[in-house]
């Protein structure tokens, strides 16, 4: 084994999951306002929903050559089958997360598909990707991976305070003006 690709993979992983986590937070707390009118919020919204995807992506990547979970996964599985076992989180799940995910980088989110251009939507629908699967998810293989970082005497990675009325109440007056 790579020792120093796989620490760097693990941090890397834990980086993407750490920002994917900001991106849900600020997203469910402009959620928590209600609907979304104001043109500059949905604009916002939009970029934050973006970028929580494109981590997911990259974490949950199937492909040979990325450095993603998967690759700690195979590299190392007995730490990560242990704690998944122990707290209850079915790793084989991610897979089909994990196709889902695939089919719309490949059809949307980082390549413009010639069929799928005619209806984006419809790839999204054919992923079938539930919000909060993708979320319990995210939240299981960050547990996963920050134990593997404690199993190693290494430090976990933290989630930077965020205060959500924050961003509601800074959501809340953009929704307000006219745009």
């Amino acid at each position: 084994m790579d020792e120093s690709r796989y620490n760097a993979a693990i941090e890397r992983n834990l980086a993407e999951l750490q920002r994917a986590l900001l991106n849900r937070r600020a997203m469910l707390a402009v959620e928590s306002i209600g609907s979304v009118t104001n043109f500059i919020l949905k604009v916002l919204y939009y970029a934050l929903f973006n970028d929580y995807i494109s981590h997911c992506i990259k974490v949950f990547e199937r492909s040979s050559g990325a450095a993603s979970f998967w690759y700690i996964y195979e590299t190392n599985q007995k730490p990560l089958n242990a704690y998944a076992k122990e707290h209850g989180i079915d790793i084989s799940a991610f897979q089909v997360l994990a196709e889902k995910l695939a089919h719309v980088r490949n059809k949307t989110h980082f390549h413009i598909d010639r069929e799928a251009v005619l209806d984006p939507q419809a790839a999204w629908r054919e992923a079938d990707i539930n919000g909060a699967h993708l979320a319990s998810a995210v939240d299981a293989v960050w547990e996963l991976l920050n134990d593997l970082q404690k199993s190693r005497s290494q430090a976990p990675m933290e989630v930077p305070p965020f205060d959500d009325e924050v961003v509601r109440r800074v959501a809340a007056l953009i929704q307000k003006e006219r745009a």
